[in-house]
């Protein structure tokens, strides 16, 4: 049996992984003073070292052909990292098939370690409107209406993508067919709004560590637009329609990446609800995945009715005002034109 531990954090995404990934990054001093290894500092190295080794494309998941070996140079990096415990932090492992998990496995094996796996979950009714706006980066169409509409019935391509990985269920036998249901911890995010460092708290007690010690950010690291700006965005993906093809290269940079860094305002319209035609079935859903959690055996961490939505989670959608979309539309140009603006040259 190995002695040294690799915990895994394999998401799942919109569970507050950046602000937890934020304060892990940025403390890996106070981890490495409780005996705890980060041999990878970021998800730039995570992307580049591990995802796509396996195949990982950004925007379309686990989609190209991947080696056996795939992950064989990261042996020594493990090997090499101080720390009677490892961690690694990457969201997008929640949608790995169990080829891939098996990779991971033997990954941890060749390195002499014991590997845990922790999955975070939260609220489906938080999940969903999250998870449209971050399908907008992806260059998806479908407005919010349809999106609900596609989730519901399981079709479709973003559909299938979402339950790939907000599934909890299907993630975890994924994972259990090939690390063992008892190498499984599950933690449930609490809403921010009634425990705003739960999250940290409760990765805490799973890896081992005081939470206390790190640097957690201040904010929240991944706010949301409004309606009306994500509306905006979605709009300006169905007017590009086949252009800008080349999504890392040409795409990102051209439209992703600014409007992410602020050219698209966050939070300067109306929030985006779970609709109350929506409740049921997002009800329906979480309340599955709770009765298939306890009696799994599966070790869960935090309250399980936190994935549940209570009955005042679904606010009617606002109005789409053309006015108000137009003046975003002025705003965005404008801050656009100034994000892009050409920089001075130094002086020699």
């Amino acid at each position: 049996m190995a002695d040294r531990l690799l915990h895994l954090h394999i998401g799942a995404s919109k569970t507050g992984t950046s602000s937890l990934q934020r304060g892990l990054f940025g403390s890996a001093d106070e981890l490495a003073a409780q005996g705890i290894g980060v041999p990878l500092g970021g998800r730039p190295s995570h992307v580049e070292r591990l995802l796509r080794p396996l195949g990982w494309v950004t925007a379309s998941g686990f989609v190209d052909d991947y080696p056996s070996d795939a992950l064989a140079p990261l042996v020594p990096v493990l090997k090499g990292t101080r720390g009677d415990r490892l961690l690694m932090t990457c969201e997008d492992l929640c949608e790995a098939d169990p080829g891939r998990i098996e990779v991971v496995r033997h990954l941890a094996e060749r390195a002499g370690l014991r590997l845990r796996v922790v999955l975070t979950l939260r609220g489906l009714a938080s999940v969903v409107p999250s998870e449209w706006q971050q399908y907008l980066k992806h260059r998806m169409t479908l407005d919010y209406p349809t999106f609900l509409e596609k989730l519901r019935d399981d079709q479709g391509r973003w559909a299938k993508h979402f339950w790939l990985r907000q599934d909890a269920v299907e993630i975890c036998r994924r994972w259990g067919s090939v690390v063992g249901d008892d190498a499984i911890d599950v933690i449930v995010t609490p809403p921010r709004s009634r425990d705003a460092e739960g999250l940290y708290r409760l990765f805490g007690s799973v890896v081992g560590f005081d939470p206390a010690a790190m640097q957690w950010p201040e904010k929240d690291v991944n706010s949301s637009w409004g309606y009306t700006e994500a509306e905006l965005y979605r709009r300006v993906n169905e007017a590009l329609g086949g252009r800008l093809k080349d999504y890392e290269n040409v795409y990102q940079p051209a439209v992703r990446w600014p409007f992410v860094k602020g050219v698209l305002r966050k939070g300067a319209s109306a929030r985006i609800p779970l609709p109350p035609e929506a409740l049921p079935w997002v009800t329906e859903r979480a309340e599955q995945q709770v009765a298939w959690l306890r009696d799994s055996g599966i070790r869960v961490h935090g309250d399980l009715t936190d994935l549940v939505p209570g009955p005042d989670a679904a606010t009617p959608l606002p109005e789409i005002d053309d006015a108000e979309l137009a003046a975003a539309a002025i705003d965005t140009l404008a801050n656009l034109a100034v994000h892009q603006r050409p920089r001075r040259r130094q002086r020699g």
